[in-house]
Formats: C-alpha cells, sequence, structure tokens
C-alpha cells in the first residue's frame, strides 16, 4: 500500500516524495508499453511512425534531426505529468495508468509498414528491354505499355502506373554477413528502407514485387529496382541496418534518363542494433 504502514493517504496528504513516487510508476508504465510494442512488432513498431511524426512536426520549426530517444523521452514525460491528471493513489494504479495510456496511442498509429520494391518491367512484348525502357520514359508521368494489333505495335498508356527510376543498389558488408537472410529478417537482424524524397514513399527493401530482383554473391546484396517517378529526377534515400554493422544511411540522385549504380558500403560496428536504433531519426 502507498504510505507508510498507513494503507492509501488520502489526495490531500501526499507530499513531493509521493508526487515524485507515482510519476516514476507512470513513466515505467510506459517505458514498459514501448518494449512491449517494440517486441511484438519489430520494423513495423509505431514508435517508429510517431518518430516520422515528430519529425515532419519539428522541421516546421526548422529541427529535422530528432533521434528515437528524444521521442521515448518524450513519451515517458508524459507518463510523468499524466499522474498529475488522472490522479491516481497508488503506484500500481500509476503505472497501470500510463501504461494503458500508452498502450492507447499506439494502438491509433498506424504500423510502420513501408511497400514492397519493384522491378522495371522492362520485357514489354515486341521490344528489346532497351526500347521497352525509352518507351516507359517518354510519358514521363505514365507508364507505356504496348499490344500487338495486326503485325504493328500499339502504344496503350497506363495511367495508374507511373515511369520508374532504375536502380542497381550494391549493399557490401566487408566481414560478411553473419546467416541466413530470410532468418535474419524475422528475427530484425537484417532491415533495409529506400525513401523517394520527391514523392514522399517508403519501401522495404527485403520485400519484393513485380520483378524486382535480390542477388547475394558472396559478402555483397545486388538489388535491381525500380522506383515509380513522377518528375525526371529525384532525391533518394537508403538506410541499412545489419548485425555487426553500424546503421547506414546515404542519399543519391537518380534520374529517367540513366540507370543509378549505387554501392553502399557497411562499416563494422560492436554496437548492439538496438542502442544504434536510439540514436537515429526515423523520418522514413
Amino acid at each position: 500500500m502507498y504510505g507508510v504502514k498507513r494503507g492509501i493517504k488520502s489526495p490531500g496528504e501526499f507530499g513531493f516524495m509521493d508526487m515524485s513516487g507515482l510519476a516514476l510508476a507512470g513513466s515505467a508504465g510506459i517505458i514498459a508499453a514501448i518494449i512491449a510494442d517494440y517486441q511484438q512488432k519489430g520494423e513495423a513498431a509505431a514508435l517508429f511512425k510517431i518518430n516520422e511524426w515528430v519529425v515532419q512536426f519539428g522541421a516546421l520549426a526548422g529541427f529535422t534531426e530528432i533521434p528515437l530517444w528524444m521521442v521515448v523521452l518524450g513519451l515517458t514525460v508524459v507518463g510523468a505529468g499524466s499522474v498529475f491528471y488522472f490522479q491516481p493513489i497508488t503506484r500500481q494504479g500509476a503505472f497501470a495508468q500510463g501504461f494503458g495510456l500508452l498502450a492507447v496511442l499506439l494502438t491509433m498509429t498506424p504500423p510502420n509498414l513501408a511497400s514492397g520494391i519493384e522491378g522495371m518491367n522492362d520485357n514489354l512484348p515486341g521490344l528489346s528491354p532497351a526500347a521497352a525502357r525509352e518507351a516507359a520514359m517518354e510519358p514521363r508521368i505514365v507508364r507505356a505499355s504496348y499490344v500487338q494489333d495486326d503485325a504493328r505495335l500499339v502504344l496503350v498508356q497506363d495511367p495508374e502506373e507511373a515511369a520508374k527510376y532504375d536502380v542497381h543498389l550494391r549493399i557490401v558488408f566487408p566481414e560478411g554477413i553473419r546467416g541466413d537472410i530470410s532468418t535474419m529478417m524475422r528475427r530484425g537482424a537484417i532491415r533495409g528502407r529506400l525513401h523517394n524524397e520527391q514523392t514522399d514513399e517508403t519501401f522495404n527493401l527485403f520485400r519484393t514485387t513485380e520483378g524486382a530482383t535480390i542477388r547475394r554473391e558472396g559478402n555483397t546484396l545486388l538489388f535491381h529496382i525500380g522506383v515509380p517517378a513522377r518528375a525526371d529526377a529525384a532525391r533518394l534515400w537508403v538506410r541499412v541496418e545489419c548485425v555487426g554493422y553500424a546503421i547506414e544511411e546515404q542519399s543519391a540522385t537518380a534520374s529517367l534518363d540513366d540507370v543509378l549504380e549505387w554501392t553502399v558500403e557497411m562499416r563494422p560496428s560492436n554496437i548492439p542494433l538496438a542502442v544504434q536504433r536510439f540514436g537515429k531519426s526515423y523520418w522514413y
């Protein structure tokens, strides 16, 4: 019970130490909810989506580098401050109130999911890959496809499919990849995202759709990706996380007129990924 050999104190009897204890219990409830969400959802945890929202809001004030630890600290402060509003009278109640408060917030936050990477779909009927790519870029905003009609090719424009930047991404792991890629993905030991700054779209490097390819050659992963485009050029960002390496984040400019040959070399590190993530700003 709260208090010293007296059972539960009435609200008017709480002093500074009592309120501090309640605030710490509320904060502990918040942290417990964060850990539960992170353990259950991994890469899709709502905490990363909240970080993205905080960065977008902070950009209005000129602050864009807001690491994950600041978000956790802010949520913890909210948990500590909430005891003054809900006024629990036991530490158990304060803990449950903090846990429940964040559980509701996390439930309302959409999961931090990303689309699978796409291929170029160059093999249009009747055309060589080079000619198909050139035809696909011509409309710029719409994707071109061709059908056979009495021995001639007829252009059919599909407004729902955008032209794509052709990206050849090489991720080099100097000290090798520690395990099977599929197993590492399930355990959260390797993650990767690609972001189109111009369209604000984010893609999961380890989910493939529509002809995208991933190959492993020794210590290197090779990706052939088609990134949907709405302009002649755009800045792309890539973030790669892998056990035994430092989290790497780089950017490059892609163009519809050229293939983007992009090499990312990972740097070995003994710092656990969980610790590294708290120092990163997850804005995509």
